[in-house]
């Protein structure tokens, strides 16, 4: 409010404008706390969402190209072509990353199936093994 006094004495205005004092302090960014999980699905929502538009795009863009038969319609038409296949290599490429990302630190998924375990020992051994004793 200081400020604004200073600005209405060197004018020689009176303003009757209440500024909203803010009532907590911004978050600060700290990187450790990103949830890579909510950012993967941000990014991977937005890249299909775009893909999706462009087809929509796309449709129409190439009708009106077919029946103007104007060619700055059709070199539009594979301009957006071109960043359709860009969008979806970033796709790839982020399902990629995320993968290499869990690699990393040690999310891996579990095994489904197993295949070629051996047992070595007798049939009493296994019995006992599975029923517990």
């Amino acid at each position: 409010m200081k400020s604004l006094n200073r600005i209405n004495d060197v004018f020689n205005v009176e303003t009757d404008v209440d500024l909203p004092i803010p009532t907590s302090m911004p978050v600060a960014y700290n990187p450790s706390e990103l949830n890579q999980e909510d950012d993967f699905q941000l990014a991977r929502n937005t890249l299909r969402g775009l893909i999706n538009k462009n087809d929509d795009v796309m449709t129409e863009l190439v009708h009106i190209a077919k029946n103007s038969e104007n060619p700055r319609a059709f070199e539009v038409a594979g301009q957006l072509i071109s960043a359709q296949t860009a969008i979806t290599k970033e796709l790839i490429g982020l399902h990629k990353t995320k993968k290499d990302i869990d690699k990393a630190s040690g999310k891996m998924e579990n095994i489904k199936q197993q295949n070629n375990i051996v047992f070595a020992g007798s049939t009493s051994d296994l019995m006992k093994m599975i029923n517990g004793k």
